[in-house]
């Protein structure tokens, strides 16, 4: 739809704060009855941008989760999508990192967690039944690794010592959240 490419652009290029509704509905010639026949506020159009502009991501979590791999090996090339994600140059993940955005940090992430989640519960509940992962909350015990490693690459202060420890502490962490013995996670960052 165009008025969220519009809206996108537009957050991307001025931020969501300085960006009006009256400048979504001229770059793409249309009145803001249009827009508010589709969207009820600002806030729903930012919630629309998030999902598409994490969709990429969580369909690649898609095709993990069907894949042949075991269900480490999907959770570990999981947490390095949401690395990847979160270290990419696009525009909006650009932005959601800079003073003054917030609330569109908080969509996004909000929109990888409800896209992501029902894929990695499946991914878990099949490495249970293998025995692969030993845990007996697995859902609330994967939305931790996902917020440590949000945490995790959004520290672009650390010099690179610091994050190869923070990494590797990681790699450990995941491993005994999920009580695997015998995989090695390894987190490219």
């Amino acid at each position: 739809m165009e008025l969220i490419e519009a809206a996108e652009s537009l957050f991307a290029k001025k931020g969501y704060e300085d960006t009006a509704v009256s400048e979504i509905v001229k770059k793409v010639k249309v009145g803001q009855g249009t827009f508010y026949h589709y969207f009820k506020s600002k806030e729903d159009i930012l919630e629309a941008v998030a999902k598409k502009v994490v969709a990429p991501y969580v369909e690649e979590v898609r095709n993990i989760a069907k894949g042949n791999e075991d269900p480490a090996t999907k959770v570990n090339s999981i947490l390095n999508g949401i690395l990847k994600a979160n270290d990419s140059d696009l525009g909006i993940m650009k932005l959601m990192h800079q003073k003054g955005n917030h609330l569109l940090h908080q969509k996004v992430e909000k929109a990888l967690e409800e896209g992501m989640s029902p894929l990695v519960t499946e991914v878990l509940s099949k490495g249970i039944a293998e025995g692969v992962f030993k845990t007996e909350y697995p859902d609330e015990s994967f939305g931790f690794l996902i917020a440590s490693t949000l945490y995790l690459s959004h520290n672009f202060s650390w010099d690179h010592e610091s994050r190869e420890r923070m990494r590797t502490a990681l790699e450990e962490i995941t491993s005994r959240v999920l009580g695997v013995t015998d995989y090695r996670f390894h987190l490219e960052i």
